[in-house]
């Protein structure tokens, strides 16, 4: 892990600063669950922090259930199943290849809900960073570093609820629509209407508005739903005529 790419705060505080950006690295799965941070001597020396900064902001991770810190064990990343008291085999459940459909149903069930509880949530670090997630997604960035922004937005807004079962709940359904979010569902097309869809999504949730907050997620996921349906369809018609 290269930590000198962390930015330094412009308008937040220091600490505020690193939390959000840690914070992304685990939500768009450059740190994995299980992963150790570097002490917090080594993290302030590589970024030029003081030790006072680096703690509150793992302090924050912290509290949000992203990290655990333990003397002699160090700080290492969370998954939210361990953050969150969740009953034996509750989110357990495995798809089988095929049933993509039925995850992207089961998004258009439980997303926008959660969109609508963090527009009455989000502090204004969680809204700096559904913003900065917002505009990385409108650069031109490769298929790759797309995906992981958009299962960072998609994952932060649930974290933002501030219900780790909600959060457990989306990361489980993350999980399973990987293949969604892979090369052969993406276009260049698809990215610039997800992006449209995300900053409507994003102001939504700024502006504290939860009834446009869940229709706008509720457009979004059944968009994307479609587009999927389109590509397959499209797939299969050019491996029909091809054989």
């Amino acid at each position: 892990m290269d930590w000198t790419g962390l930015t330094k705060a412009t308008t937040l505080s220091v600490p505020d600063r690193l939390s959000i950006d840690l914070e992304r690295l685990i939500l768009d799965g450059s740190l994995a669950a299980g992963e150790r941070l570097p002490a917090e001597r080594d993290l302030a020396e590589h970024l030029g922090v003081s030790r006072v900064s680096v703690r509150q902001a793992l302090h924050e991770l912290e509290t949000r259930g992203l990290i655990d810190r333990k003397p002699g064990r160090g700080t290492i990343v969370l998954s939210p199943e361990e953050h969150a008291s969740v009953p034996a085999g509750f989110g357990k459940y495995q798809i089988e290849e095929g049933e993509l459909g039925d995850i992207m149903e089961l998004r258009a069930i439980i997303e926008p809900p959660i969109a609508r509880i963090t527009a009455a949530r989000a502090s204004a670090r969680d809204l700096t960073q559904l913003e900065e997630l917002v505009r990385a997604m409108e650069q031109d960035v490769s298929k790759e570093r797309y995906s992981e922004l958009d299962r960072a937005f998609h994952q932060a807004i649930a974290q933002y609820t501030h219900n780790p079962l909600l959060a457990m709940l989306n990361e489980q359904i993350a999980n399973e629509i990987a293949p969604s979010r892979s090369s052969r569902y993406q276009s260049k097309a698809r990215r610039a209407a997800s992006s449209v869809a995300h900053r409507r999504i994003y102001e939504a949730i700024a502006a504290g508005d939860g009834d446009l907050a869940e229709t706008e997620a509720r457009t979004h996921v059944i968009s994307i739903s479609q587009q999927i349906n389109e590509a397959a369809r499209a797939a299969a018609a050019k491996n029909g005529a091809t054989t």
